[in-house]
């Protein structure tokens, strides 16, 4: 997923203080990705066959110690880069510690005011997509932070999951190839895997998209197409 840049499904976690302090922390300097930068939230990539709700007390229980948070989801985001492209599921929890970095991910965290951030950040490096992702999502209140929800950047995407029959692994015919073509030229990327392929595409190019594979499909000799879609942000 790294080496190829895939994309994938991940968990954020704001965590509040209850003075309204946020919590940041910095990765571990043997990270794969961005090693040693600063992030705004726990959280990391949903396992395969995860549910984010059950990734994210995961994850924080992993990164944090905390096994005893309350967890609100707030929405859905998307970010994409050279280096990650997420579709990241965003909690929030108000937890005053301790914490404890047992596994090694974070080397070291700290509580900071809305100030105390904007002279973390104008210092160091921060992740880019909790920049993106999260930042707009915090608002400022006589020193405080809280949380302006109505700001996430959140643009309706859906995932298009295709199957194409017959398959013979390791030997993708014309007619599994074909569709991969169609849809790469209407400038959606797609990922090939070896029991089928997906892609996410803005909501309003769905059905174009859908039309692609299937015609491309049986044009070249297909027997049966399988396509799942899921929208992002679910209603």
């Amino acid at each position: 997923m790294r080496s190829e840049n895939l994309r994938h499904r991940s968990v954020a976690i704001v965590v509040l203080s209850s003075d309204g302090r946020l919590l940041v922390h910095r990765r571990a300097d043997h990270k794969d990705l961005y090693p040693g930068w600063w992030d705004l939230t726990a959280g990391g990539v949903v396992a395969a066959g995860e549910t984010y709700a059950d990734a994210a007390p995961r994850e924080l229980a992993e990164e944090l110690g905390i096994s005893d948070a309350t967890l609100t989801e707030l929405t859905v985001a998307r970010f994409d880069n050279d280096h990650a492209r997420e579709i990241c599921h965003i909690f929030h929890t108000v937890h005053d510690g301790p914490f404890h970095f047992d596994d090694g991910e974070i080397d070291e965290a700290r509580w900071v005011t809305p100030d105390q951030l904007s002279q973390l950040v104008a210092t160091q490096r921060f992740l880019p997509g909790s920049m993106a992702m999260i930042l707009p999502a915090l608002s400022t209140e006589s020193g405080r932070f809280a949380l302006a929800t109505d700001r996430i950047r959140c643009d309706a995407v859906q995932r298009v999951e295709f199957t194409v029959e017959p398959f013979v692994e390791g030997q993708p015919g014309r007619h599994v190839t074909a569709p991969i073509d169609a849809v790469r030229a209407l400038g959606v990327e797609v990922e090939f895997g070896p029991f089928g392929s997906e892609c996410v595409t803005p909501a309003d190019r769905s059905s174009a998209v859908v039309a692609a594979i299937v015609d491309s499909a049986f044009e070249n000799g297909a027997t049966h197409v399988t396509i799942d879609i899921t929208r992002f942000p679910e209603p």
